[in-house]
C-alpha cells in the first residue's frame, strides 16, 4: 500500500475518538499497523490528528474527513476502511455506535455500503474472540 501516515492517520484517530480517549489498546494497534504498513511516523501522525479532532464540533468534523478522504487514493479506499475496523476492533467489541462510524468512514471514503458490508462481515469471519454488539 502506498498510503502515507498523514493521509491515514485523520481516520484512524477518528475510529480511535468513537471511544473518546486514545489509550493503550489503540496505541498498541496504531504500533502494529505501522509496522505492518511501513509508516514509522503512523503512531506521532495519528497523535496529532487525534488532537485536532478533539477540538473540531461535528460540522467541523465531518468536513475534516472529507478532506481527508480526497487524499485517499480509489485503490486504497477500501484498504484505509479495513484498517478503521482494525482500530474500532482493537478492544475486542465492536459496538453500534463503532458500527455505524465504520459504515459513516466507507461513505465518506466512497466505499459502497455493499462492499463495506462484504469488508465487514469478512473481518468478523477471520477475527478470533470479537464480541459484536449491535
Amino acid at each position: 500500500m502506498g498510503i502515507t501516515s498523514k493521509a491515514i492517520a485523520p481516520f484512524i484517530a477518528a475510529a480511535i475518538s468513537v471511544e473518546g480517549a486514545y489509550e493503550e489498546v489503540e496505541k498498541e494497534t496504531v504500533e502494529g499497523l505501522a509496522e505492518e504498513l511501513e509508516l514509522k511516523d503512523l503512531g506521532k501522525e495519528v497523535e496529532s490528528a487525534f488532537k485536532k479532532i478533539e477540538k473540531l464540533e461535528d460540522d467541523d468534523f465531518d468536513s475534516y474527513l472529507e478532506e481527508a478522504a480526497k487524499k485517499i487514493k480509489a485503490s486504497e479506499r477500501e484498504a484505509v476502511l479495513l484498517v478503521t475496523l482494525d482500530v474500532l476492533a482493537s478492544d475486542g467489541v465492536i459496538t453500534a455506535d463503532e458500527m455505524e462510524n465504520y459504515f459513516a468512514f466507507a461513505e465518506v471514503l466512497g466505499v459502497e455500503e455493499e462492499k463495506a458490508s462484504e469488508i465487514f462481515d469478512a473481518y468478523v469471519e477471520d477475527a478470533e474472540d470479537l464480541e459484536i454488539e449491535a
